[in-house]
C-alpha cells in the first residue's frame, strides 16, 4: 500500500503540483462507465500527474488480480502519469473490519476505506429512513472512526458522505472527531468533490488540523476525472 507520509501530503504542503492528481476513480469494471484505457487517455489530456484506480471491492472480488495486471500494463503507455491501482472497501462493523481479502490488500497500492451502509449487527443493514438526522450522523461517525483507528487503509473516503447526501452539511463537531483521529495513524482525509456539501467548512478544518489529504473526485465518468483538482485550483489559496 502507499506510504502516506511519502505519497500524500499534509494540507499545509498542498500546492498546484500536489493538487494535480486524481486518487478516486471507478471504471466499467464496477460502477463507472469508462474503460481503463479511456480513463488514462482522459487523464493524459487533462495533464494529471498521477491517478489511482480505486474500484469497489468485496472479499470475493476474484477479478481484482487481473484488473491490477491490466492497469499496470496499460499504464506503461502513459509514462508521464504515475499510475496507482487499489480499491475502495466498505466497513463491515464498528470494529473497523473491511469487506476485503488479504490478496486484494496485498495487491493494492492504495486502499480507500468507506462507509456506505450501516450494519445492524444481525447480518443486515439499518434502513436509513428509520434514522433521525442526529442518529444518522453519529452512526456514520462511529463507523468512520473505526476505520481511522483500526482498518488497514490509506484514505478515509468521502468523510460524512452518506449523511451529506441525505441531510446536507455534516455536523462540525463530528468532523472534528474524524480529523483528530486521522492524525493518530496518518490516515489521509479525502477531499471529495462528489460528496462535500460545504467545501469551505471542510477546508477550514483541514487548515486547522493539517491532516494528510487525498484529492478525489470519486469519478465514475470521464467528465468527472480531475474535477476536484479543478475546484481547488479556483480557490484563492491555490492560484
Amino acid at each position: 500500500m502507499l506510504n502516506n507520509s511519502s505519497k500524500f501530503v499534509r494540507y499545509h504542503e498542498l500546492n498546484r503540483n500536489a493538487l494535480n492528481v486524481e486518487y478516486h476513480i471507478h471504471t466499467n469494471q464496477t460502477d463507472g462507465n469508462a474503460s481503463i484505457e479511456n480513463v488514462l487517455r482522459n487523464a493524459h489530456g487533462k495533464c494529471l500527474s498521477a491517478v489511482a484506480f480505486t474500484e469497489h471491492v468485496r472479499r470475493e472480488s476474484g477479478w481484482f488480480k487481473n484488473f491490477v495486471e491490466t492497469v499496470r500494463k496499460e499504464g506503461k503507455d502513459y509514462p508521464d502519469i504515475k499510475v496507482y491501482v487499489g480499491c475502495e472497501a466498505k466497513v463491515l462493523d464498528k470494529n473497523g473490519h473491511l469487506d476485503i481479502s488479504e490478496e486484494i490488500l496485498n495487491l493494492s497500492d492504495v486502499v480507500l476505506g468507506s462507509v456506505h451502509r450501516f450494519p445492524d449487527n444481525g447480518g443486515g443493514y439499518i434502513d436509513f429512513n428509520t434514522l433521525d438526522a442526529k442518529s444518522f450522523a453519529e452512526i456514520e461517525c462511529e463507523l468512520a472512526l473505526a476505520l481511522l483507528e483500526k482498518a488497514p487503509i490509506n484514505v478515509l473516503a468521502h468523510p460524512g458522505g452518506m449523511y451529506q447526501r441525505k441531510h446536507g452539511t455534516y455536523p462540525e463537531n463530528l468532523f472534528r472527531k474524524l480529523f483528530k483521529a486521522s492524525l493518530k495513524r496518518g490516515i489521509a482525509m479525502e477531499i471529495n468533490s462528489s460528496y462535500l456539501t460545504d467545501f469551505g467548512l471542510f477546508l477550514d478544518l483541514c487548515q486547522e488540523f493539517n491532516p494528510y489529504v487525498s484529492i478525489g473526485s470519486d469519478a465514475h465518468t470521464l467528465d468527472e476525472i480531475g474535477y476536484c483538482r479543478d475546484l481547488l485550483y479556483k480557490r484563492e489559496s491555490f492560484r
